[in-house]
């Protein structure tokens, strides 16, 4: 059987800061996909971070680090709209991340980088690491210590 391999070239990087609740890895293909398509996305590591296949998620089939951290369209063999969501993203997180589509009939494939910039962080004299952006602290970092 013939298979037609299309690769979407289109590379656009996903960056966000840490904290917050959610980013989406986007990748949109032509709708009524067939029902035996197998979509599995992977990381720089290449772990295994959501798999779909016959008609729903598989999260057993998932690295430990992504559970009940990625989403689907439920909907997207009607839609092509394979976008993945990432729930709660860390700096560890950056990466490379890739969608392969397959099935019968088709291949397809997506590389997108992942850039989660980590909170700013500075230390203070007594040792206490704080977030520079999240606290308000009117006392300066470095106190005079002449006696």
């Amino acid at each position: 059987m013939h298979r037609d391999l299309l690769a979407s070239r289109q590379i656009c990087q996903v960056e966000v800061d840490e904290g917050v609740e959610s980013l989406e890895l986007p990748f949109k293909t032509t709708g009524n996909l067939p029902k035996d398509v197998v979509v599995v996305w992977r990381d720089s590591e290449d772990r295994k971070v959501h798999v779909y296949k016959n008609g729903s998620g598989q999260p057993e089939e998932q690295h430990h680090d992504y559970k009940d951290r990625t989403k689907m369209d439920e909907d997207l063999l009607r839609t092509g709209d394979l976008s993945l969501t990432l729930k709660q993203p860390t700096e560890r997180d950056s990466g490379v991340y890739k969608c392969m589509v397959t099935s019968s009939s088709i291949i397809q494939y997506k590389i997108i980088p992942l850039k989660v910039k980590g909170r700013v962080q500075v230390q203070d004299q007594t040792g206490d690491i704080r977030n520079r952006s999240s606290s308000i602290d009117p006392t300066p970092l470095m106190a005079d210590q002449s006696v």
